[in-house]
């Protein structure tokens, strides 16, 4: 997408499908834009009389004008001003898409010439987000015309407004639009593509075009590495494993930050084998891993002062005759025994011996790791919020701050000691699984277990990597890209100046 930062006084119109979004807060009439039409305001302060616009949240007007400079007025509704936050202008953006399309409309003009302190690049994410569309697989209609979608964005400001700063925001903000997409797109894609090997392909693409360096393990050297927990989940498919180390480097004096994503490309259960219902949805349990990856294309390409080594265990779990059995007894490598009860939970083993690998051969200064790792957590939280567990309250302080401010919430659940003797076994160091109760955190308790002596926090995405509602740029139709800008808002914050 094309933007432009312009005050008010220079403005102009380029004569192309362009519309003029004007933000308006309830009970904040009239309109507060110095671009709009008399008639024009005239004809919408007649609705307002009426009720029919009231700048209630997410409540959206589109006046056609096609004769006009503009060729139509968005009044986006934002609620009460007390109430407002950036997730408040990123979801009316998001509501916004569809009038933007159905009205054609190419080019927006954003007039924030009157609000100052509006977080601009949230209306940019929402836009961005919000208009994406995974349409790889579908053959177009030949009696519907091209869909229409924004491709170029001039943000009005006021006269004394430092545009320049404001610029620099909204590049940024459409990188980690484009990142968070990549992620959605890596998530969408039908697993018999999107396998292990794919998501290191992947990677390498990225070490390719930018500084980053890309190694991927295979199961030979996995193996002499000792990576049992890894390996046994992998061993039910035909797909062969990865490791995928993704490492960008920018200054030796920077803090090292370590960020792992699971990536199951599809996940049967193996031999604990899941029920067919909602079966397809499990080419997503791999969300943990585009989300790193994601991360990893806006990390390229912003060049942020700090060191991040991304960290990606690519399997699919399937059941076969070499699958790993209930009962079955593997060693991390890290050194712990891991008896493995049910071998639908995978996704804390692959993480066990990634996370151990990275806490030994990097020694970041953090370490955080994204995965779909337990329905229990979408039942504890729902689609809203994602699990948040840390033994370490700085890191975990950071992590919500994060959320609060990228869109990406967190909600933080125990992780006290009790839950440790959940995990005991007569047969080995660990057990895989829990009780049912509490099994959110008990899968946290065990990845405790692999992260050595560095900070580390989990975050559980099962409940809001896909399938959310409500959440207007966020399609319930495809993945979310869930954690992309919540990585991306923590590394950027811990970069050196």
């Amino acid at each position: 997408m094309q933007i432009a930062v312009t005050p008010y006084t220079q403005h102009q119109y380029a004569g192309d499908e362009s519309c003029l979004v004007v933000p308006l807060f309830e009970q904040g009439f009239p309109l507060n834009s110095e671009l709009l039409a008399e008639a024009d305001e005239l004809s919408l302060q007649a609705l307002a009389d009426k009720d029919v616009i009231t700048g209630r949240t997410r409540q959206c007007y589109y006046l056609a004008r096609p004769d006009g400079a503009y060729k139509g007025v968005l009044v986006l509704g934002l609620g009460k001003r007390s109430d407002f936050e950036a997730e408040t202008l990123r979801r009316a953006a998001g509501k916004a898409c569809g009038l933007l399309s159905e009205n054609r409309v190419e080019h927006v003009h954003l007039d924030v010439s009157h609000f100052p302190d509006m977080p601009v690049a949230a209306f940019l994410e929402g836009i961005g987000l919000g208009q994406y569309d995974f349409d790889v697989y579908r053959t177009p209609a030949e009696d519907k015309p091209e869909p229409v979608t924004v491709q170029r964005m001039t943000v009005v400001t006021a006269e004394d407004a430092d545009t320049a700063s404001l610029e620099d925001e909204l590049h940024d903000a459409a990188v980690i639009i484009t990142s968070t997409n990549a992620a959605r797109h890596l998530a969408n894609t039908g697993a018999n593509e999107m396998t292990p090997s794919a998501l290191a392909a992947f990677a390498e693409g990225i070490a390719r075009e930018s500084d980053c360096e890309c190694t991927v393990l295979g199961e030979a050297e996995m193996e002499e590495l000792g990576m049992g927990a890894l390996l046994s989940v992998a061993k039910g498919s035909a797909q062969p494993s990865k490791l995928i180390v993704l490492h960008y480097h920018a200054d030796d004096e920077a803090r090292t930050l370590a960020i792992v994503g699971k990536g199951v490309t599809f996940d049967s259960g193996g031999i604990s084998i899941k029920p067919s219902s909602g079966l397809h949805e499990m080419k997503y349990d791999m969300c943990g891993a585009a989300a790193v990856l994601g991360a990893m294309t806006a990390v390229a390409e912003l060049q942020p002062r700090v060191n991040v080594v991304c960290l990606v265990p690519a399997v699919e779990n399937m059941p076969s005759g070499t699958a790993t059995r209930p009962g079955d007894i593997v060693r991390a490598c890290n050194g712990k025994s891991i008896e493995i009860q049910n071998t639908d939970a995978e996704g804390r083993l692959i993480l066990a011996d990634a996370m151990a690998y990275a806490a030994r051969e990097f020694k970041p200064d953090a370490m955080v790791d994204l995965a779909t790792l337990t329905g229990a957590c979408a039942v504890a939280l729902g689609h809203v919020a994602a699990g948040l567990f840390s033994k370490d309250d700085g890191l975990a302080a950071d992590m919500e701050q994060a959320g609060l401010a990228s869109g990406d919430r967190v909600w933080r659940l125990p992780l006290w000691d009790d839950y440790d003797k959940l995990l005991e076994t007569k047969h080995a160091d660990l057990s895989n699984v829990g009780p049912r109760e509490g099994g959110a955190i008990s899968a946290a308790a065990f990845l405790k277990n692999f992260t050595g002596d560095v900070p580390w926090a989990h975050i559980d995405i099962a409940g809001t990597a896909w399938g959310g509602k409500n959440v207007p740029h966020l399609s319930p139709d495809h993945a979310t890209g869930c954690g992309v800008r919540l990585l991306l808002r923590w590394i950027l914050g811990e970069a050196v100046e």
